[in-house]
C-alpha cells in the first residue's frame, strides 16, 4: 500500500527520519556516557520502543502503569514509571508487572512508599525506587535539602523495596526565553540532581540512578558530571513546540497528519477533515507563522483555528494562485506530538510512499 491510499485523518510516522532522531539521541547519550531512557509516553508504541532499545537505550520511561503493560508485554524488560503508584487496585498491577520486568518507579513521599512495600512483601517480589526531586517546575518532587534526604533513607530500610536513586524534570525549560536560558535551566537541573546524589552516597546509600532530561534540557543536563541517565521522549519524531524551542529541526519532524480538504467556501479558505478532536489544542503556534500547524511543502496555507471536527485554513495569494480543491490531501506536523497520537487507535509506518506497517496504538487511552 502506499500512503496516498490512506483513508483520514491518518496519523503517518516516516521511519527513516525516526531512526535518524533516534540514533542522534542515542548519540548524545553516548558522547556523555551515559544511558538514555526514552519517554515512551510520546509514542505509546511498542514498535518504537523495541526500536529505542535495540539503537542502545537502557530502556523505557513511561508516565502511567498501564503504558508500563504494554511495553512490558512486548519483551521490554527495564521500566521506569515517572509516576507514583496509589491504590491497592494499582498495586495489585504493580505486583503483576514485577514478575515480568524490572520495574521502578518513582515517588516522593512515604505515603506512597509504604503501601508499596507492604504489597510487595506479601507478593515475595521487589520494586525499584527513586525519589522524585523537584528543580523547579513546581509540580511534584520534593525540593532539595533534608526532605529528600530523609525520604529516601527511609525508603532504603523498607522491605521490598530497593532504593535506586533519584529522577528529576525541569519541565521550566519548555517557557525558557532563548537557547541560553535553557542551557541554564538543563545544566542546572543536572547539577541539582547529581549533588543531591552525592549526599545520599555520603549517607551510606547506594545510587545507581540519577535521571534527568526532557527533549529540550537533556542536551545540556546530559553533560553534568554525576548524571546517569537522560529521559527525552518527543525528540523520536518532533513537533513545532520542540522547533520552537530549536530542539528540533522541521524538516527532522517524522509524525504527520494526513488531512483531506473537504470544503473551499471562499477563495482564501478552505476546512479539512480535522479538528481539536485530532490536532488537541495543546502546544503553541508554529515558530513560522503558519498557526496550528504546518502544512508539509505548503508555507503559505496557515492552519488557522479548530473546531472539533473541522480544521479552517488560511490560503495566502501565491496558494490562491496554485488552487486547493475539495479532495485534495495534505499532511501536517502537530504543534504537540504527543497529544496528536493518543487520539488514534493506529498509524502507518511509512518509507518514503511506501506503508511498511499499520501499527495499533497499543499505548493510547493507558491513563490508569
Amino acid at each position: 500500500m502506499r500512503k496516498q491510499e490512506l483513508d483520514t485523518p491518518y496519523v503517518i510516522i516516516d521511519l527513516d527520519k525516526t531512526e535518524q532522531n533516534i540514533e542522534a539521541m542515542q548519540a548524545i547519550a553516548d558522547k556523555a556516557g551515559i544511558g538514555l531512557r526514552p519517554h515512551g509516553k510520546t509514542h505509546k508504541l511498542p514498535q518504537v520502543g523495541r526500536m529505542q532499545v535495540d539503537a542502545g537505550a537502557v530502556g523505557l520511561t513511561v508516565a502511567k502503569l498501564g503504558e508500563a503493560e504494554v511495553m512490558a508485554a512486548a519483551g521490554i524488560r527495564d521500566i521506569l514509571i515517572a509516576y507514583p503508584i496509589v491504590g491497592e487496585a494499582k498495586l495489585a498491577r504493580l505486583v503483576r508487572l514485577a514478575e515480568q520486568a524490572d520495574v521502578t518507579v518513582a515517588l516522593d513521599s512515604l505515603d506512597v512508599a509504604e503501601p508499596m512495600s507492604r504489597a510487595a512483601e506479601a507478593a515475595g517480589v521487589s520494586f525499584g525506587v527513586v525519589v522524585e526531586l523537584d528543580c523547579g517546575f513546581g509540580r511534584v518532587g520534593l525540593p532539595p535539602g533534608q526532605a529528600v534526604l530523609e525520604l529516601a533513607q527511609a525508603v532504603a530500610k523498607l522491605p521490598g523495596l530497593r532504593l535506586r536513586g533519584l529522577l528529576t524534570f525541569a519541565g521550566q525549560s519548555y517557557d525558557a526565553a532563548d537557547e541560553a536560558a535553557r542551557r541554564s535551566i538543563g545544566l542546572d537541573e543536572g547539577r541539582v540532581a547529581a549533588e543531591t546524589a552525592a549526599q545520599l552516597r555520603e549517607l551510606g546509600l547506594e545510587v545507581d540512578i540519577v535521571s534527568v532530561g526532557s527533549t529540550p534540557s537533556s542536551r545540556y543536563a546530559a553533560q553534568v558530571a554525576g548524571v546517569t541517565e537522560i529521559r527525552p521522549g518527543t525528540y523520536v519524531f518532533g513537533d513545532l513546540t520542540q522547533v520552537s524551542l530549536d530542539a528540533h529541526e522541521l524538516e527532522s519532524c517524522s509524525l504527520t497528519v494526513k488531512v483531506t480538504v473537504v470544503s473551499r467556501p471562499a477563495p482564501n479558505r478552505a476546512v479539512i477533515d480535522a479538528g481539536t478532536k485530532v490536532f488537541t489544542m495543546d502546544g503553541g503556534d508554529s515558530p513560522i507563522g503558519t498557526g496550528r500547524g504546518y502544512v508539509v511543502g505548503r508555507p503559505g496555507i496557515t492552519v488557522a483555528w479548530f473546531t472539533e471536527e473541522h480544521g479552517m485554513l488560511e490560503l495566502s495569494q501565491e496558494e490562491q494562485d496554485i488552487g486547493l480543491a475539495v479532495g485534495d490531501t495534505l499532511e501536517i506536523i502537530p504543534c504537540h506530538c504527543c497529544a496528536v497520537i493518543s487520539m488514534f487507535d493506529e498509524v502507518a509506518a511509512v518509507r518514503g510512499d511506501e506503508v511498511e506497517a499499520i501499527w495499533p496504538v497499543a499505548g493510547r487511552g493507558k491513563v490508569r
